[in-house]
């Protein structure tokens, strides 16, 4: 058989339905006729999947207080100068000790709850964490109220009127060589 003979050979074949592709259809495979053993289930069965890996130990609750604690000392100072800072010294000296103590100390507090709240959350904005970001801006607006109202209120200064002065005097009377003369004022009280 020439080529052209297998080929129109093949094509019969094909349509008639008597050959396959082997490509496409590989032959049935009769349990026995192969030199390979039969498949156990458990090799059709795919291979297990590695297990997860296991989740990063929580940071244990002590040094969480410990970092809240940092937290708020380091902020506490930070309130105090910035107060001073942006509220004027002279302002803040004039607010009442415990007016400071309370709104710094809160202020403070509401912002280590709401880290707290960020850290012990799925998500870092959660209810909690939006709760305690209004109370700590409530605080910072009552603390700039505070300051607003002791700038308004406070004592205008009084100009320096010492009764104890010395005025200096000079002698045209006298001669070239003459010294001023020092007058004290009303020296009943040194």
């Amino acid at each position: 058989m020439n080529v052209s003979e297998q080929a129109v050979d093949a094509t019969e074949q094909a349509s008639s339905g008597a050959v396959q592709d082997p490509l496409l259809h590989p032959p049935a495979v009769r349990a026995g006729e192969t030199d390979e053993p039969p498949a156990d289930a458990a090799d059709l069965v795919a291979p297990p999947a590695p297990p997860p890996l296991p989740a990063p130990p929580p940071l244990p609750r002590h040094w969480l207080r410990l970092a809240y604690n940092f937290e708020f000392w380091i902020i506490l100072t930070g309130i105090f100068v910035v107060w001073s800072e942006v509220g004027g010294q002279g302002h803040l000296d004039l607010i009442a000790w415990y007016l400071k103590l309370a709104c710094g100390v809160t202020l403070a507090w509401a912002a280590v709850r709401m880290t707290g709240a960020m850290v012990e959350n799925a998500r870092a904005w959660n209810h909690n964490t939006v709760k305690w970001f209004l109370a700590v801006l409530a605080v910072a607006t009552l603390i700039a109220g505070i300051t607003y109202w002791y700038h308004l209120h406070e004592v205008p200064d009084e100009p320096d009127t010492d009764e104890n002065s010395a005025t200096t005097v000079r002698n045209s009377a006298g001669g070239p060589h003459t010294l001023a003369i020092v007058v004290a004022r009303d020296r009943t009280h040194c």
